[in-house]
């Protein structure tokens, strides 16, 4: 197209086959594996709109954009701490009264790492 590339075709050809094969690998073995832990990661979404609208009230676009992996993050933090720490917070995350029931019965299936 410009004379720069020797062979621009087989550049774009390459390029676009990459993309495809990325969102073929996304989201048919990494999407589906996200989705069946999904139940560990539940979160209310009337939370997550507070969180998107509050960070990006304090960061703008930026904070609206790292909103929701900030949540998982605290709530992966969460998992780790005592039961007097941690029931509230997955109440209020998940939005559900029973999420720390919950969370013991989940954390007593899974084998130990």
């Amino acid at each position: 197209f410009d004379g720069r590339l020797e062979r621009p075709l087989l550049n774009m050809f390459l390029a676009l086959g990459g993309q495809f094969c990325l969102k073929f690998v996304f989201a048919n073995i990494i999407e589906v594996k996200l989705v069946e832990r999904q139940n560990a990661f539940r979160m209310h979404p009337v939370t997550i709109l507070f969180f998107i609208a509050f960070f990006g009230r304090i960061w703008g676009a930026t904070g609206m954009l790292v909103s929701v992996p900030m949540m998982a993050a605290a709530k992966a933090a969460a998992q780790m701490m005592p039961a007097l720490y941690r029931d509230p917070i997955l109440v209020f995350l998940e939005g559900d009264k029973n999420a720390p029931a919950r969370f013991k019965m989940l954390r007593q299936q899974r084998p130990a790492t």
